[in-house]
């Protein structure tokens, strides 16, 4: 996949749709986005020529498993994120959230594996969220 920060970013909004078993659909994802209805249909259909997602008329938007492991991924990196600048570097709450958006896109897993070492044994975010399990 080549990687762009929209793509990332359209996948993670899937997962926690998910998540929150709400059903995903273009309204749904140009709400969130607040971009407009074709808009999101142009990313969706480029996801699907990607294998991440599928998408037929009148169904929810689903992740495929590749698509799921990659949402996976950068989630489990945007909370592990928010957990180590908090409990390592004293931020607030309310200041972790855009700066964990920034790093979540880095693609070094030795960097994600050396953050999780250094916090331990934990699986929830500073906001109560669960961490998935990921390999980085």
């Amino acid at each position: 996949m080549k990687k762009t920060i929209e793509k990332e970013n359209y996948l993670k909004a899937i997962y926690k749709m998910e998540e929150k078993e709400e059903q995903v659909t273009v309204t749904a994802l140009s709400q969130n986005f607040r971009v407009s209805k074709s808009t999101v249909s142009n990313m969706v259909k480029k996801l699907v020529v990607m294998g991440l997602v599928d998408s037929k008329p009148y169904r929810p938007i689903l992740l495929t498993p590749e698509g799921r492991e990659k949402a996976t991924a950068i989630i489990s990196k945007h909370r592990l994120i928010e957990l180590y600048l908090v409990k390592k570097m004293n931020f607030k709450l309310d200041e972790v959230h855009d700066i964990a958006e920034e790093i979540e896109h880095i693609d070094n897993s030795v960097f994600f594996r050396r953050m999780k070492e250094i916090l331990g044994d934990t699986d929830i975010d500073p906001h109560g969220s669960r961490i998935p399990e990921c390999n980085y």
